[in-house]
């Protein structure tokens, strides 16, 4: 009996390696499903399942994530979960450790970057924006199911940010958004640091994909009046000057 578990022990073990070692890119296509497109899509897979990458990553066909690379976490298999530390990038690098279940949501753990605000935003490919200025995550929790998080824990921050489409740079200052969750959602608490611009209010990311911003602007005291013009032009003016950008709505 002994010998038998032994036996089986060791061709479990040189499965498992022959798995591990296997070209990431075949063991991904076999979990496709043509029929039935992945919301979540991998492109360019290369390595193996135990140390690899890819080229980019789409979610519902709109480029998200370039140049990712992970490695896989084998003691994590024992507890049929599997996690890789993984990063992506080049000139702003994330990092984070990704796991999951087999049944459960998508957990990144411990996600943090750093870098210009177009690199970031090129590299989770989306739209540039008409600003300039330095960003850095430091989110301890995300969990992400459907390609949407619906738990967050962190921080982030903006820093000397600044607007590009005036004829001279515009400066807004450095600003900061707290994420938490309750039993409403995701919540950010939006605030801000030294500069001309003042930025409060909040936001929500709730079930069904909705979203409620609530984002207060006002122009500090020796503001230049191309900022006034832009703030004006941006939201309505309220009681104690602030101007409110109000936005609801549903992710795609």
């Amino acid at each position: 009996m002994k010998k038998r578990w032994i036996v089986l022990l060791a061709l479990a073990a040189f499965l498992l390696t022959l798995v591990l070692h296997a070209p990431a890119a075949l063991l991904y296509a076999w979990t496709l499903n043509p029929s039935a497109p992945a919301k979540v899509r991998l492109h360019g897979v290369h390595g193996t399942l135990a140390e690899g990458g890819f080229a980019g990553l789409s979610i519902n066909n709109r480029p998200t994530l370039s140049d990712g690379r992970w490695t896989l976490q084998p003691a994590w298999l024992a507890l049929l979960r599997v996690a890789v530390d993984f990063e992506a990038g080049d000139e702003a690098v994330v990092r984070a450790r990704l796991s999951r279940s087999i049944f459960g949501a998508l957990r990144v753990s411990n996600l943090t970057s750093a870098g210009s605000a177009k690199s970031l935003l090129r590299m989770f490919g989306q739209p540039t924006l008409p600003v300039e200025g330095q960003v850095r995550l430091d989110l301890p929790l995300l969990r992400v199911a459907g390609g949407v998080p619906i738990e967050a824990e962190g921080s982030v921050e903006f820093e000397n940010l600044s607007w590009t489409l005036a004829r001279e740079p515009l400066m807004l200052g450095s600003f900061n958004a707290a994420l938490n969750t309750d039993k409403q959602g995701i919540q950010v608490s939006f605030g801000s640091g030294p500069g001309p611009l003042e930025v409060g209010g909040s936001a929500t990311l709730g079930a069904e994909r909705a979203y409620d911003v609530d984002l207060q602007l006002r122009p500090r005291t020796g503001a230049p009046d191309p900022l006034l013009t832009l703030v004006r032009s941006l939201a309505p003016h309220e009681p104690q000057g602030w101007h409110h950008l109000r936005r609801k709505g549903t992710l795609q």
